[in-house]
Formats: structure tokens, C-alpha cells, sequence
């Protein structure tokens, strides 16, 4: 009655031309060590190193940038005309300075929910408890994955 359907159909195709391998090549490909996971791996591998190249990179221009503002801020014109500066004066340098600081300070620092946080500690625990079986803590990488997305 229904056998037909349950009963999988094999389709072959013959192409127009002819396609024909020589064994050395057929050899080659049967022989060859890479897997399509050591290529993943290879790949992701330069990936990560790719993105810490450009991070470093983007850390030494902040460096860099932040001691070029930091020396304009302590260098101005008027110190050049005075010979010695106030006490006043040089409070106020530093005070305004002291302001820049704690902004980048600020501007630095990433917030993290709360959840996100207990997520991220759900998953660490349940990788820490289930060493070698990472596949057991699907769930909680799934509940981190969304929450992070939901951000």
C-alpha cells in the first residue's frame, strides 16, 4: 500500500561529456590527510589570529593616541609664555585632566547585565563539571547565546 514511498529512490546522472580522473589524482585525494574538520580548524585558527593582529593593532593607536592627548593637555602655549605657573593654576590642570581620565575610564569599561554574567557563569560551571562531554551543557550555551543576542 504505501511501500513505494518508504523506499528511497536512487537517481543517477550521466553527464554530457565525459569526466574522467586519472588514479593519480583519484589516489591523492583518497590518500590526503586533510578532513574538512582540520580544515575548519585551520581556518578558524587563522581567523583568531587574524582579529588578534588587528586587535593588538587597535591597542597600540589608543596607546598612542591617548599619550598624544595627554602631552597636548600638559603642553599648552600659555605654559610657554609663563615662566612659572600658578598653584591655581596647575590644581586646575589637574583637575581637568583628573576629568579626562576617569571618562575614558568610563568609556572603557563594558556594562554586563546581570543575567548575561549568570549565564556566562551557568555555562563555565557546566563546562568545568562535564570535562571532555562539553555537548552536555547545550542548553545553557543556548540560554547564553540568546540572552548575548537579545543585547
Amino acid at each position: 500500500m504505501g511501500s513505494s514511498a518508504s523506499k528511497p529512490e536512487t537517481k543517477v546522472f550521466t553527464p554530457a561529456t565525459p569526466i574522467d580522473f586519472s588514479a593519480s589524482f583519484l589516489s591523492q585525494l583518497e590518500n590526503t590527510p586533510e578532513s574538512e574538520y582540520s580544515r575548519a580548524q585551520h581556518t578558524e585558527k587563522y581567523i583568531q589570529e587574524r582579529v588578534a593582529a588587528e586587535l593588538s593593532k587597535l591597542e597600540s593607536q589608543t596607546i598612542a593616541q591617548f599619550q598624544n592627548t595627554t602631552n597636548s593637555a600638559l603642553l599648552t602655549d600659555d605654559d610657554k609664555t609663563t615662566a612659572l605657573p600658578s598653584v591655581a593654576a596647575l590644581n586646575e590642570k589637574i583637575a581637568k585632566l583628573t576629568q579626562v581620565l576617569q571618562e575614558n575610564a568610563k568609556l572603557a569599561k563594558i556594562e554586563v547585565p546581570s543575567t548575561i554574567a549568570a549565564s556566562r557563569e551557568a555555562v563555565i560551571s557546566c563546562l568545568k563539571e562535564n570535562q571532555g562531554k562539553s555537548l552536555n551543557c547545550w542548553e545553557e550555551v543556548e540560554v547564553f547565546r540568546k540572552l548575548v543576542k537579545e543585547l
